[in-house]
């Protein structure tokens, strides 16, 4: 984006959402960026336009680029700003101390927000002392704020329509504590050095958690029993260091129907009992093996030993697991990335047979694994009809010849195979090694 120009200048500072990103700016000076922030407040606040989003997102190198007051302070007067994101997280080395930057105390009093972000900021200096008056908020994110225990405490109190909290790496509290909140539907927090020891939220229309634990320090104790419309869960970290305590995890979320699990801890025997989950998604080093289910309504469960499919999914605004109720039929979807051999496929069959309810099977595996597939005679001595299942479908991502590919079904077919012959009952999916395009093999079974 070029602001060279007088003419630019004047057509960009009429738009009603001010969008200020470095990023969008790596062809001209840090200073042409600057000049342009002041620029396009100035003129809004003059000429008196209306602007109801403000963004602002930079490196801060020194501390005279910290002076953005003026021109948050115009907009923020003129009291029409709905949307505000002040994002200076990414603070790069420099030979000066740049100290965070002072969000001014006017923003206390601006009732028109609906949505606040802000990231890498100290909240203003009058913040427990002047009252707050966003009584319009739905959604509120803080990323790399200071933040203390009473400070979420005032925030949800001062917030009646509050909809959405986002906590991401902020220093300072061990516990979120919401009492009596009639309109919080999704609550999301990520903690890295400082774990947060306690969640205790009184919500009635909670729908949505999620916890991401990045040092893997362990789940905090929770008391979410008031919360009876928490039916969706994601938890990233370590709260299975044996069977008992994935259990004392669970039993904080009696009306569960969606759970993400991702971890990496290994364990002897999860074992997991619910009477309302329908959807599970877990990402675990724990084997086929080791997975007990006591789930009757279970519809649909994913699993993977690596959270590069699936993790994505979770994070940021993207966390939402689909709902996966609505099928039919029982279904597992199964990720194994590398680790498959004739042993894997022996553990597939028998957590196949302990009664789980599947009716339809999804395999994904990456085909440079697949010279594992040439053992298959140690499977053809095992003596096991395979288990029989509505649908079977395969997706091989390989390069190799089709002799591998040939290998693979062979596999599957002596671990479970489609109950009848029927079209589609069975596919393979195996991408080109050419155009990486897909083509669909269907395979009759005799």
């Amino acid at each position: 984006m070029s602001v060279l120009s007088n003419t630019w200048f004047r057509l960009t500072a009429s738009f009603a959402v001010l969008n200020f990103n470095i990023a969008n700016f790596t062809h001209v000076s840090r200073q042409s960026f600057f000049k342009y922030l002041d620029y396009a407040t100035s003129r809004f606040c003059f000429e008196n336009l209306p602007a109801h989003t403000f963004k602002l997102v930079t490196t801060v190198l020194e501390p005279a680029e910290l002076d953005v007051n003026r021109c948050l302070e115009l907009l923020l007067q003129k009291g029409m700003i709905r949307e505000l994101e002040i994002d200076l997280s990414y603070f790069t080395n420099s030979s000066l101390d740049v100290p965070k930057y002072h969000l001014p105390n006017i923003l206390l009093s601006v009732s028109t927000l609906r949505s606040l972000t802000i990231c890498g900021c100290d909240l203003p200096s009058s913040f427990m002392l002047d009252a707050v008056n966003f009584k319009s908020l739905i959604q509120l994110r803080l990323e790399n704020v200071l933040i203390y225990d009473e400070v979420i405490t005032y925030l949800a109190t001062s917030c009646p329509l509050l909809q959405v909290i986002q906590i991401r790496c902020c220093p300072g509290f061990i516990r979120f504590c919401v009492h009596g909140h009639q309109n919080l539907q999704q609550v999301k927090i990520q903690y890295t050095t400082t774990p947060v020891e306690r969640l205790d939220i009184e919500a009635p229309n909670l729908s949505s958690l999620l916890i991401v634990d990045a040092y893997g320090r362990g789940a905090p104790l929770m008391n979410l029993a008031s919360c009876k419309k928490l039916t969706q869960v994601v938890y990233i970290g370590n709260p299975l260091p044996n069977s008992n305590a994935f259990r004392d995890f669970l039993s904080n979320f009696p009306f569960v129907e969606t759970l993400g699990l991702y971890t990496h801890n290994e364990c002897n025997n999860l074992m997991l009992s619910s009477h309302s989950l329908r959807t599970l998604v877990l990402c675990s080093n724990c084997g086929l093996e080791e997975i007990e289910f006591t789930t009757p309504k279970l519809v649909s469960f994913r699993y993977t030993c690596s959270s590069s499919r699936l993790l994505p999914m979770v994070m940021d605004n993207h966390w939402t697991l689909s709902r996966d109720s609505t099928h039919l039929k029982a279904r597992m979807c199964c990720y194994p990335g590398g680790y498959i051999d004739t042993l894997w496929f022996q553990k597939l069959r028998y957590f196949l047979s302990k009664k789980n309810g599947f009716k339809v099977f999804n395999l994904h595996i990456h085909g440079r694994y697949s010279q594992k597939f040439k053992e298959l005679e140690r499977l053809k001595a095992i003596e096991l009809p395979p288990y029989e299942l509505e649908h079977v479908e395969l997706q091989l991502e390989s390069h190799e010849e089709s002799l591998a590919h040939i290998a693979f079904v062979e596999a599957i077919l002596w671990c479970c195979r489609p109950r009848c012959c029927r079209p589609r009952s069975l596919a393979l999916r195996s991408s080109s090694p050419l155009t990486y395009s897909e083509d669909v093999v269907k395979v009759r079974v005799i």
